[in-house]
C-alpha cells in the first residue's frame, strides 16, 4: 500500500503489518484438502515463500542499519540558518545554529531565544530562556515550543525500535514502517532515498496505529563530513495546523569549543554567530512575529 503525502490525516489509513511476500493464510490453496503430491508441491512453495519472506526482514535490517550509519559524522559539521515557527496567527522566526559531533551528538541554539539543547544519545538536556542552569530534555518534551520534540530531533537509530517491515518501495524509494519502544508514538512510517539511505519523509502515528498527527520533510540534502544533510527540515502537526521549519547552510566545522557538549556548562557555552539571513521586503525579521 502506497501512503498519499497529499492526504490529511483523516484520510490516511494505517498500511498492513505484516511479512512480504503474503503469508500462507494469504495463499489461493489455503484451507483447500489436497492429495500427497500437491501437498509436497505445496509445502515446497510455503517454505520457499516463508525463506523468502526472512530474507526480506534480513535486508532490511541490513538496510537500516546503513541507514544509521548514514547519520554518523567522520568530522564535525554546522548548519546555520533559520528556524521558523509557523501557526495560524503568527509566524515567530529565530536564527539557529546546529553542531553535529561525531559520530551524531547535537548542540543545538536558538539566538534570539537564547534557547540551547543538548542530544548525546539517550541522554538530552535543555536550556530555556533565561534559565541559569540546564534541565532534562524528555523525549517526548517540545523544542522551543515548535513542533519538534526530543525525539523528532534525535537522529535515526534502529534500537529505538521493536520491529520493522515494509510498507512501499520503487526504485528510488523505500518507505518503512517501524514500531517503537518507550516512545510517545505508537507508529512511525519512514520513507527513505535508497541511494543515500536518510529520510525523505516521516509519518508519526499516536496511542493507536491510524491516528496520524505529524508529518516530517527532509530535503535539499548536500553532502558534508562525509554524510547527507538537510538544507530544509519541516515538522507539520494536523490538529494544530502549525509548522516549524529549520532552513540550513551546512559546513565542516574543526574548531568546536571543549565545553560546547558539556551539560554543566551549556548555560556558558558560547559560538561565533554569523550575520543573521538577510531580510528582504515584506519579510519578517529574526526573532519577530507577524500575520
Amino acid at each position: 500500500m502506497k501512503l498519499d503525502s497529499s492526504a490529511t490525516s483523516s484520510s490516511y489509513q494505517v498500511p498492513y503489518i505484516g511479512l512480504r511476500p503474503a503469508s500462507m493464510g494469504s495463499l489461493p490453496f489455503a484451507g483447500v484438502i489436497m492429495r500427497p503430491v500437491h501437498a509436497m508441491v505445496v509445502l515446497g512453495i510455503v517454505v520457499l515463500i516463508g525463506g523468502a519472506a526472512y530474507a526480506d526482514i534480513e535486508n532490511l535490517t541490513h538496510f537500516l542499519r546503513r541507514a544509521e550509519e548514514a547519520t554518523h559524522v567522520t568530522v564535525a559539521v554546522r548548519g546555520d540558518g533559520e528556524f521558523a515557527v509557523q501557526t495560524p496567527e503568527a509566524t515567530r522566526r529565530n536564527q539557529v545554529a546546529m553542531i553535529v559531533r561525531p559520530p551524531a551528538d547535537i548542540f543545538l541554539a536558538l539566538r534570539q531565544e537564547r534557547i540551547k539543547a543538548l542530544l548525546l544519545g539517550n541522554d538530552g538536556h535543555l536550556l530555556k530562556t533565561g534559565a541559569a542552569t540546564a534541565g532534562p530534555f524528555h523525549p517526548a518534551a517540545t523544542f522551543a515550543e515548535s513542533d519538534f520534540t526530543r525525539e523528532d530531533l534525535e537522529t535515526f537509530r534502529l534500537s529505538r525500535f521493536k520491529d520493522w517491515r515494509i510498507s512501499d518501495e520503487s526504485g528510488t524509494e523505500l518507505t518503512v514502517m517501524l514500531v517503537p519502544q518507550d516512545s510517545q508514538y505508537s507508529l512511525v512510517v519512514i520513507t527513505f532515498d535508497r541511494e543515500k539511505k536518510v529520510p525523505l519523509k516521516t509519518l508519526y502515528y499516536r496511542e493507536t496505529l491510524s491516528n496520524l498527527v505529524k508529518m516530517r520533510r527532509d530535503e535539499a540534502f548536500v553532502f558534508v563530513g562525509r554524510m547527507w544533510m538537510p538544507g530544509r527540515t519541516s515538522m507539520e502537526t494536523f490538529k494544530l495546523h502549525t509548522q516549524t521549519t529549520f532552513t540550513m547552510r551546512w559546513t565542516e566545522d574543526s574548531s568546536l569549543p571543549s565545553e560546547l557538549f558539556d551539560p554543566a556548562a551549556l548555560p556558558h557555552a558560547g559560538i561565533v554567530w554569523p550575520p543573521p539571513p538577510s531580510v528582504g521586503p515584506g519579510k519578517e525579521k529574526p526573532g519577530t512575529s507577524g500575520g
